[in-house]
């Protein structure tokens, strides 16, 4: 009865137990999925595709890792660090996918859509906005966007960590699945919608590198070696900084107010910066907006995530009986 009852109390805080089986978040099986799929893909084109067996290895750890991850911390229950870890594992999954996607767009190889991008910002606009902004824009605006578009990394791990650091567990496993969620989709659009954006598909359009007084040529430049180059659309920088501004709202207003002037820089430098068309912008919208509910959802189904033990699951089913 103990035994139970302590099983009971690890799953209402959402943390399995020693002894007592593990769970796995909502945004970790994602991730499983995600990495399943990406190795299958990979796998089936490896003929026709240079180099796959590095992104192989990356895609087939990501598929495993929250499993090692959570069953260590079901063996070392009382070990803060494991749990960081386990906790934070979404956003290695994340880099990871990102470091070696290339292949899986070689395999996939749908033809580059620049050209319907191009079209599209023409009739939505009239214009084509990295264009019309970089006759606008003053140099010192560059350095501003830029400097801001160079933290995008930072404002999403940042919210996690704050979420976290407060025991906002639940909240935090949302925020984490809805990352989750969103990256895999947005990742997908990549390979079935592939673009190289303004910088390359339209460098003749532009005079020279983006002009500011000091950081922005260097940006520019540094971000030319970027290991993708086919990730327009639609655009992540955007939307994770949509999602963290609405999570943030909702979860940690300071938060919000601190992140607010950066975040707004840093999507007006997708423009300024030449990363991205306006209808990239535009399609992370609806995206942002189905990775919360999504999110939302998931934690409504899965609270403490998919129990993968026995005396776990009997647990779920006592407090949840339509299960």
């Amino acid at each position: 009865m103990e035994r139970e009852a302590s099983a009971t109390g690890a799953i209402a805080r959402g943390l399995p137990g020693r002894g007592e089986g593990l769970a796995i978040r909502s945004g970790e099986l994602i991730a499983v999925m995600a990495g399943v799929l990406a190795l299958t893909i990979l796998l089936w084109n490896r003929n026709r595709v240079t180099g796959w067996e590095p992104a192989a290895v990356v895609f087939g750890t990501i598929a495993i890792a929250p499993l090692v991850l959570r069953t260590l911390q079901a063996r070392f229950s009382t070990n803060r660090f494991l749990r960081f870890v386990a906790d934070f594992g979404p956003v290695g999954y994340i880099v990871g996918f990102y470091l070696f996607l290339n292949p899986i767009l070689d395999a996939v190889n749908v033809p580059i859509a620049d050209d319907l991008l191009i079209r599209a910002d023409q009739r939505i606009f009239g214009v084509q906005p990295s264009i019309w902004l970089a006759a606008r824009v003053p140099p010192f605006l560059n350095d501003v966007f830029l400097a801001a578009y160079t933290t995008y990394f930072l404002w999403p791990a940042a919210l996690g960590l704050v979420l976290w650091l407060q025991r906002k567990d639940i909240q935090f496993d949302e925020w984490a699945t809805a990352l989750m969620f969103f990256y895999a989709v947005n990742f997908a659009l990549y390979a079935a919608v592939p673009a190289m954006g303004p910088r390359y598909y339209q460098a003749a359009f532009f005079d020279g590198p983006v002009h500011g007084w000091f950081l922005a040529p260097h940006i520019d430049v540094m971000f030319r070696g970027s290991p993708l180059a086919r990730d327009c659309f639609p655009s992540g920088h955007t939307g994770i900084s949509l999602l963290v501004l609405a999570y943030s709202w909702r979860e940690a207003r300071r938060f919000f107010w601190f992140a607010l002037p950066v975040l707004i820089c840093l999507i007006v430098g997708t423009l300024a910066g030449r990363f991205h068309y306006g209808v990239d912008l535009l399609a992370a919208v609806p995206l942002t907006a189905t990775s919360l509910l999504v999110a939302a959802k998931m934690k409504q189904r899965l609270p403490t995530g998919m129990a993968l033990s026995r005396i776990a699951l009997l647990a779920v089913r006592r407090d949840r009986p339509g299960i």
